[in-house]
C-alpha cells in the first residue's frame, strides 16, 4: 500500500497470503450456522476493496440524509456527530471474496479484518483460475453460500470505454489477449465463469452487477439474462434486469447500474414462484428497491437526494489531516482534474469529472 514516508513506521502492512487459495473444512461454515443459525453466508466475485460486500453487510455510518428515517427507520443504528448515522448490522457475512488487484485486496483486508473477517477470506486468482481449480479437485469456494454476488467487469460494456462487449482486448487477468478471437476466458466474458460458481456453490440467490452501457450494446442484455437464466440447469429464476440510480437510494453520486437478480426455483414457494414470473411483480414479491429519495423520481415520502458537499464539508485539508490515503489521493485528484476543496463546497474544474465518478450528485455542490 501507498505511504508516506515519513509516517510508513505507524502504518500497518497487509500481508500477502501464503496460499493463493485457502482450503475449507467441509464443515467450517457449518459449524459456523450452528453458532449463528441466523447468518446468511455471501461469496462476492469482482470485490474490489468491497463496497458491496459492505452494503450487504452494514454496521457503517452514512450521512444521515442518504437515510429515509421515515420509510426506513429500521436501517439506523444510533446517531453520530456531524450529521452522520450508524447504520444497523444485517445477517449478511462475506465469507469468500476474490478480485485480481492485489492494491483492491490490501484495502479490503486492511478495512474488513477490523470487523472480524480474515486476509484468508480474500483470494487474488482470477475467477477462471479459481473455478479450473475446483474442477482439478482443490475445495476452493466454503461451502453453504446463501448468496453470490458480483460486479463483472465493465470496461468492455462501458461508455468511456471501447465497447468491445464479448470480443474483448484482453483477457481474465486484465492482459492483453494473444488470442486471435474472442473465448469465455476473456474479460468481457466473465460473467460466464460468475454462473460457474453458482453452479458450484448454488446459493439460493445471486446478484450481479454492471455499468448502464451494457443495457443498449446490440443484445447483450438479453444474452447474459439467458446465460444466467440456464445456470443449475435452468434452476434459477433471472428477473428482468433493471437500471437503478444511485442517488434515488440516498447515495451522493451520479451513477447508474444495471442489476440481474437470479433466485433459485427451489427455494421458492409455488405461490412465490408464480407472482415471481409475471411480467409485473406486485410489491410484496418485487426485489428491486423502491427510490427512498427524489433524484430521477417524485414521491411525497421521498427525501431530497444527499448533496456530496454535505459528504465533504467535515473532511479536512490535505495537507491537514492525519488520514495518509486522503492526503495522497486526493493531492492526486486535485492535480489531475483539479478538484479543490474549499470551505463547504467541491469544485470540479476538469472537463473529464462528468465521465468519472467525481461528477457524483455535484449538483449544487459548489
Amino acid at each position: 500500500m501507498r505511504t508516506f514516508p515519513e509516517e510508513s513506521e505507524n502504518t500497518s502492512i497487509v500481508a500477502e497470503p501464503q496460499l493463493a487459495v485457502k482450503f475449507y473444512e467441509k464443515t467450517k461454515l457449518e459449524r459456523q450456522k450452528t453458532d449463528e443459525k441466523s447468518t446468511l453466508n455471501v461469496l462476492s466475485l469482482f470485490s474490489g476493496c468491497g463496497g458491496m460486500d459492505l452494503g450487504f453487510e452494514g454496521n457503517f455510518s452514512v450521512l444521515a440524509s442518504s437515510v429515509n428515517e421515515i420509510l426506513n427507520p429500521e436501517f439506523i443504528s444510533q446517531n453520530l456527530e456531524n450529521n452522520f448515522v450508524q447504520l444497523e448490522k444485517t445477517r449478511f457475512k462475506t465469507v469468500f471474496a476474490n478480485d485480481i488487484l492485489i492494491d483492491a485486496r490490501n484495502a479490503w483486508v486492511n478495512y474488513f479484518s477490523k470487523r472480524g473477517h480474515n486476509s484468508e477470506d480474500y483470494q487474488t486468482d482470477s475467477i477462471v483460475d479459481l473455478v479450473k481449480m475446483h474442477q482439478n479437485g482443490t475445495e476452493v469456494f466454503p461451502d453453504g453460500i446463501d448468496i453470490v454476488t458480483g460486479g463483472f467487469p465493465c470496461q468492455d460494456f462501458s461508455v468511456a470505454g471501447k465497447r468491445n462487449g464479448f470480443n474483448s482486448h484482453k483477457n481474465h487477468k486484465g492482459e492483453l489477449n494473444t488470442e486471435k478471437t474472442a473465448t469465455e476466458e476473456t474479460r468481457g466474458q466473465l460473467y460466464m465463469w460468475m454462473k460457474e460458481v453458482i453452479e458450484i456453490t448454488k446459493p439460493k440467490i445471486f446478484i450481479a452487477e454492471n455499468v448502464k452501457g451494457l443495457v443498449n450494446l446490440s443484445n447483450v442484455k438479453e444474452i447474459i439474462q439467458n446465460d444466467f437464466s440456464s445456470a443449475g440447469e435452468n434452476g434459477y429464476l433471472v428477473l428482468n434486469p433493471r437500471v437503478l440510480h444511485a442517488a434515488d437510494y440516498g447515495v451522493p453520486q451520479s451513477r447508474e447500474r444495471v442489476f440481474f437478480i437470479g433466485i433459485k426455483k427451489s427455494a421458492l414457494k409455488k405461490s412465490a414462484l408464480e407472482q415471481l414470473e409475471q411480467e409485473i411483480i406486485s410489491d410484496k414479491y418485487n426485489p428491486y428497491p423502491k427510490p427512498t429519495h427524489a433524484y430521477t423520481t417524485d414521491g411525497e415520502e421521498l427525501k431530497r437526494h444527499a448533496d456530496l458537499k454535505e459528504l465533504f464539508k467535515n473532511l479536512e485539508e490535505p495537507e491537514k489531516t492525519k488520514d495518509l490515503s486522503q492526503r495522497y489521493y486526493f493531492t492526486k485528484i486535485n492535480k489531475n482534474l483539479g478538484v479543490t476543496l474549499s470551505g463547504r463546497a467541491i469544485r470540479c474544474k476538469s472537463s473529464l469529472v462528468p465521465r468519472c465518478g467525481l461528477s457524483a450528485t455535484i449538483p449544487n455542490a459548489a
